[in-house]
């Protein structure tokens, strides 16, 4: 693990990329060659310093040394800026867009449900067919421009979450019962226990749900064929913890430390054809840890994965 990420540190290439600049405009490259100025200047400073008794020798030596490391600095503050503005520029972007697009979705929802209520009985199959996959497509936009809100709020620190005092087990439960339908239609087992009969959290019960949507159907997607996927839900030291364990693809070990990025799709998932924005784990992750829990998984490729979360009980005091 240390060794990858001194790997990455000096993987200037991928810095670059990450960043959108040029190799020599990184920080880590900028700061290397520092790095190599400063001993460079010291070992002059040194040699001048037993070689020439003259003052002035020494004073313009360390003067130009100065300059460069100012240079140098000036360099990699200016990087840092245009980075922090394009990124602040990108978010202010997608919630600006997002907002304007959630007007129009609604309407397309809207529309649909008065068709289906009012003229349904003049429609025929097909025509029922092709507005019910509207509605569809309508749901799967509404959804992607609410994991796009979420993003934003995140990146600029304005996720607000609410404080209900609710049972974790009724969420583990609306939140199995609410996926069957779908794991029915992958062929997808869905079952879950429990070791406690009620377990209560202060959570904004609304976002809790979409981690654990997140997750259920995240196992179910990356099951190839017919599978199961096991909901276990337990009081663990004053945290309430769920584990969602499947027996699909499994994540390769190389792209485990890359999950909960943003846009992040793991190769296994191109291979099985699974669709997503890449958005579900970032945002799972950051509503857990800002209400004082944390998420994290083990998984093996073609074996499986077991995803958990855990956060404070209501009587819990470290929360």
């Amino acid at each position: 693990m240390l060794r990858e990420r001194i790997s990455d540190e000096f993987d200037l290439k991928k810095q670059a990329d990450e960043l959108g600049v040029k190799v020599w405009q990184t920080p880590s490259f900028l700061f290397i060659i520092m790095g190599i100025i400063i001993i460079g200047a010291m070992t002059g400073v040194y040699v001048a310093s037993i070689s020439y008794d003259s003052p002035e020798v020494l004073i313009v030596s360390e003067s130009i040394v100065v300059i460069l490391l100012l240079a140098i600095g000036n360099a990699i503050i200016t990087t840092v800026e245009q980075v922090a503005k394009a990124n602040k520029m990108k978010t202010e972007f997608v919630s600006i867009a997002s907002h304007q697009l959630k007007t129009p979705i609604s309407e397309l929802k809207w529309q649909i449900e008065l068709l289906l209520a009012k003229f349904s009985e003049g429609l025929s199959g097909r025509q029922t067919e092709i507005i019910n996959e509207i509605a569809h497509s309508g749901e799967k936009m509404g959804r992607l421009v609410n994991d796009l809100l979420d993003v934003a709020r995140i990146d600029q620190g304005q996720l607000a979450l609410a404080k209900d005092k609710v049972d974790f087990c009724d969420l583990v439960d609306d939140a199995v019962e609410a996926q069957k339908v779908f794991a029915k239609t992958m062929n997808v087992e869905l079952v879950s226990s429990r070791s406690v009969g009620k377990i209560m959290v202060l959570a904004d019960k609304r976002r809790m749900g979409v981690v654990l949507d997140n997750l259920i159907s995240n196992a179910i997607k990356y099951i190839d064929t017919k599978g199961k996927v096991e909901v276990f839900v337990e009081n663990n030291d004053g945290f309430a913890q769920v584990c969602i364990r499947d027996n699909g693809v499994g994540i390769p070990k190389n792209e485990q430390d890359d999950v909960s990025k943003k846009f992040f799709r793991s190769n296994n998932s191109i291979k099985n054809k699974t669709d997503g924005t890449g958005l579900g784990l970032y945002i799972a992750k950051n509503i857990v840890e800002q209400s004082g829990g944390k998420l994290w998984f083990k998984s093996v490729e073609n074996v499986g994965s077991e995803f958990y979360f855990s956060i404070p009980t209501a009587t819990n005091k470290k929360k």
